[in-house]
């Protein structure tokens, strides 16, 4: 899990539900999606995400848990054009969903007969800030937080040559407001600049969504990437496999994840004797959803639940989640 961002995982276990279907793009033109609030409860174990209050460390250790609750907004916003067979997309995406930078899409969908969907997009930090440490080694005294900004674009081939592959490639470039790692410690400046935050990070998605019975899915997933920072101790490589499974049974749907990943690191710690913070990783996640509450088609609810862990070989650098959400889902 990356130290500025450690739970991204729960948004890829969070909405495991949908992804095993593509979006396909409506026959009639006119306006789509859906809206989504609710709520979650967190148990967070992290010294470098900035989840709630406790601001204080006394030591390099392992991080403490804490309890934080959230309001979880969620907007998928769609305009078709039938005719071109286009679409213009906006909000929330799905693998993006109940992510803690809320980042949002701006992008258009193309279908091209045969070959499949391509779309094009801008990603950017949203309606919620994702919000970091200042200073994450900072002990004995309250840290600051700073806000995480990040924006990019997103490239996307759907139903590959009419088959079942998908990748999509996400570019971003990565903003801290006021980065300082490590300035609080005794390190020299060329030691404190090995710990910058900032930079370019990219991603590489690429799955396969395969219906092996009626109203069941199977998305087996690859996911590579690079985080290229400004400080050569937080630059890092990740390889990742996810499998999702889904069950669509009408107004019923339901999904399950498995996420396993590890992160290799440029250079060593300057903090830490030098070592890296390589890391293995790992997540599970639930959900449920029901459409059709009370007899009314455009109201629906659901519930879940994700578990991830990160063991790093620095103890600082591990991190642990146990999340649940629920809230409702109105679809036009």
């Amino acid at each position: 899990m990356t130290p500025y961002c450690s739970f991204a995982i729960a948004a890829l276990l969070a909405t495991s539900f949908a992804h095993a279907q593509i979006n396909p793009l409506p026959r009639t033109s006119g306006v789509s999606g859906s809206i989504s609030l609710g709520a979650a409860f967190s148990n967070i174990s992290s010294n470098f995400q900035q989840h709630d209050d406790h601001a204080r460390i006394d030591q390099f250790g392992a991080p403490q848990s804490h309890n934080t609750t959230s309001i979880v907004p969620r907007f998928d916003l769609r305009y078709t054009l039938a005719d071109s067979r286009t679409q213009f997309v906006l909000g929330n995406q799905i693998h993006d969903a109940l992510r803690f930078d809320f980042t949002q899409l701006l992008a258009v969908r193309q279908e091209i007969g045969s070959l499949g969907i391509v779309s094009a997009g801008l990603v950017f930090t949203g309606i919620a800030p994702n919000e970091v440490w200042t200073d994450p080694y900072q002990t004995a005294t309250d840290r600051s937080s700073s806000d995480r900004d990040s924006r990019g674009v997103r490239l996307g081939w759907e139903r590959m040559l009419g088959s079942g592959f998908s990748a999509d490639l996400t570019a971003r470039k990565i903003d801290i407001e006021h980065e300082e790692s490590g300035r609080s410690s005794a390190l020299s400046a060329s030691q404190s600049a090995l710990l910058d935050r900032n930079g370019n990070s990219i991603r590489l998605r690429v799955s396969y969504d395969w219906e092996f019975a009626p109203r069941h899915f199977f998305a087996p997933g690859l996911i590579v990437g690079r985080e290229d920072l400004d400080g050569a101790a937080m630059q890092y490589d990740v390889t990742g496999l996810k499998l999702d499974y889904g069950f669509n049974a009408g107004s019923d749907t339901f999904g399950a994840s498995l996420y396993l990943a590890q992160q290799r690191y440029s250079e060593g710690h300057p903090l830490f004797a030098n070592r890296k913070a390589d890391s293995k990783d790992y997540g599970l996640g639930v959900n449920y959803l029901r459409q059709g509450l009370f007899g009314m088609p455009w109201l629906g609810a659901y519930i879940s639940a994700s578990y991830g862990k990160s063991n790093a070989d620095i103890d600082f650098f591990d991190a642990e989640f146990i999340r649940l959400g629920t809230g409702l889902r109105f679809k036009f």
